[in-house]
């Protein structure tokens, strides 16, 4: 019971699908090491461009791979680019990703109040509440549809709210907010700084565990981290 109340609050508060964006106006870019199952894999970095006319672009770059003896089974790459007018709400989406030679896209479009999707596996109109799946982005906690932003899947999403935890990352103790997210294929937890909104940690359960470990981030000019 209380963690619905939490999350209806949550809910309540959103007031309209992207309008908390720029509550992460005090981030540059964030860098990520990925781990599977304890070994390294690669990286995972976001950029963040705060245009003077009020639009976002945020840019997502991962690669990794999977190696066994020295030799690699599997290789990703992914390119993402997200814009936000200065609303905050989403206009356009753009990814190709290449997942071990199989190529994947997802393109968005906002056209007047719904969204033109054409993907790998969604092509039409959409007019339903969702975000993309970028975890950068904690307004992911209050939507009930997530859509991939790799093969543009449509997936209906569950949030639960875990526990309050000081994580210590990068000789930082950050206070945070643990989430868990289930959905049919779903199954994944994210650690949020309570003070900059920023996502410092995640864990991804797919074919083995995932962890995204916070490696670095930069912070706007006149914001500091422990003000």
């Amino acid at each position: 019971m209380k963690t619905f109340i939490y999350f209806l609050l949550i809910t309540l508060n959103i007031g309209f699908c992207n309008a908390h964006i720029f509550h992460h106006s005090n981030i540059q870019n964030l860098e990520f090491e990925i781990y599977r199952n304890a070994k390294y894999a690669g990286t995972h970095l976001i950029n963040f461009k705060w245009n003077k006319n009020g639009n976002v672009e945020v840019k997502n770059t991962i690669e990794f791979g999977i190696k066994k003896f020295g030799i690699t089974l599997y290789k990703y790459q992914s390119k993402g680019t997200e814009i936000y007018n200065k609303s905050g709400k989403l206009v356009s989406f753009k990814s190709i990703t290449d997942d071990n030679g199989k190529s994947k896209f997802c393109d968005i479009v906002l056209k007047k109040n719904k969204y033109k999707i054409n993907g790998t596996k969604y092509n039409g109109f959409f007019e339903k509440l969702f975000l993309i799946s970028s975890y950068w982005n904690h307004d992911i906690l209050t939507v009930p549809i997530q859509v991939s932003g790799i093969t543009c899947k449509i997936q209906d999403q569950k949030v639960r709210f875990l526990k309050e935890e000081k994580l210590t990352v990068l000789n930082q103790t950050f206070d945070t907010k643990v989430f868990d997210i289930r959905g049919k294929e779903l199954k994944t937890q994210i650690w949020f700084d309570k003070k900059t909104n920023m996502i410092v940690h995640q864990e991804l359960y797919k074919k083995g565990k995932w962890e995204y470990k916070l490696k670095g981030y930069d912070l706007n000019k006149g914001y500091e981290l422990n003000k």
